[in-house]
């Protein structure tokens, strides 16, 4: 079995480690790149949502690097996303390929169904010891992944040369993928956060904090929005992710919420009472939370299309008026450029210091 997955920003580093010590053969598949997203525009539906595309580029990919085996996760509900492998199944097959699509549904809709193919996933190796001890170091190196990401996220703006935090972090996760125990990803934590303490930064008056929502792909997967994390860093501008590809995995089974998520539902609650799919509920209840928090404004990003995060646009919006938070809003697809994006989070930094400013004058007349 030679196994290949889709990109989710450092999803890679954690399957790495997961599935050889699964006793799975791994075929990564190459990073996104403009080739990528053509292979899945011309294959899928012509409505479908851009990360089904890109995703699908990436098994192609995949495939044609040996990749005998897919899995992917599937899903119910509003959001398409429960589409995604059904559909790219059809497409792969129709396209000749040989290869085992399997489809690893929420145990929250079945637990039969979800062990069938957890049994598939390990070849009928069924050791729920070698499991547990695979599973756990998974889950702390995607624990300290999404870390590494947060800190950096911390002490960007603020850096002389901020080029050196990419290298400590391309070094740490590069290190990370040939670790096989937890006392090993511990001694290359501590090196990495003690490393990212020592660079060396400027003095800066209070930076301008700008918050993330909107869907989880578009959200974390930073080689299809434009590196958008790197780019307000790189800009002096503090920012948040309120998306966590660790609160999606925890979602993904019953009876596990991050206090986070349940703090951003209940702040929805008077604006958005139904489930709508997909993150449509987390975006509502998370931007109110980076007001609250007197964050200077929003990005919510999305797929064009995108049924749930439509839905919460339209409620973004009234929450925006109702808390004087600035939000931006970006639909990315195939057709988004990078340019028009810079230009457009370009003016929006500018529009939050003008806001400040503005602040600052009227505290200083009354």
């Amino acid at each position: 079995m030679k196994a290949t997955f889709p990109h989710l920003a450092h999803l890679d580093v954690v399957l790495e480690v997961l599935y050889p010590a699964l006793g799975i053969e791994i075929v990564p598949p190459p990073p996104i790149t403009k080739k990528t997203i053509e292979i899945g525009v011309k294959l899928a539906p012509q409505n479908a949502c851009f990360p089904m595309k890109v995703t699908l580029g990436n098994f192609i990919e995949g495939i044609e690097k040996g990749a005998d085996t897919i899995f992917m996760a599937g899903g119910v509900g509003p959001c398409r996303f429960g589409y995604y492998g059904q559909i790219q199944r059809i497409i792969i097959e129709d396209l000749g390929y040989n290869v085992n699509f399997i489809l690893i549904d929420s145990p929250r809709y079945g637990w039969k169904n979800f062990f069938s193919s957890l049994k598939t996933m390990v070849g009928g190796k069924w050791s729920i010891s070698r499991i547990h001890r695979a599973v756990r170091l998974a889950w702390n190196v995607l624990r300290y992944v999404e870390d590494l990401e947060k800190t950096s996220r911390l002490v960007r703006w603020k850096l002389k040369d901020p080029s050196q935090l990419d290298r400590l972090i391309e070094k740490s996760l590069k290190e990370v993928k040939n670790i096989s125990s937890v006392a090993q990803l511990e001694g290359i934590r501590e090196n990495t956060l003690l490393e990212i303490s020592q660079l060396n930064t400027l003095k800066k008056n209070e930076p301008i904090k700008i918050g993330i929502v909107g869907e989880v792909y578009i959200a974390q997967e930073f080689r299809v929005n434009f590196n958008i994390e790197k780019l307000l860093g790189n800009m002096g501008v503090l920012v948040d992710n309120s998306v966590s590809t660790a609160e999606y995995v925890l979602n993904f089974f019953p009876f596990t919420r991050s206090r986070e998520k349940e703090e951003a539902w209940k702040l929805a609650k008077p604006f958005l009472k139904r489930f709508v799919g997909g993150e449509g509920i987390d975006t509502v209840g998370s931007t109110i939370r980076y007001a609250q928090k007197s964050f200077d404004g929003v990005i919510h990003l999305y797929p064009f299309t995108c049924m749930p995060e439509a839905v919460a646009k339209s409620i973004v919006a009234g929450v925006g008026r109702e808390y004087n938070i600035p939000i931006l809003h970006l639909a990315i697809d195939e057709h988004a450029g990078e340019a028009g994006m810079i230009t457009r989070v370009e003016a929006f930094v500018d529009v939050l210091e003008m806001r400040r400013q503005q602040k600052v004058r009227e505290a200083s007349c009354s």
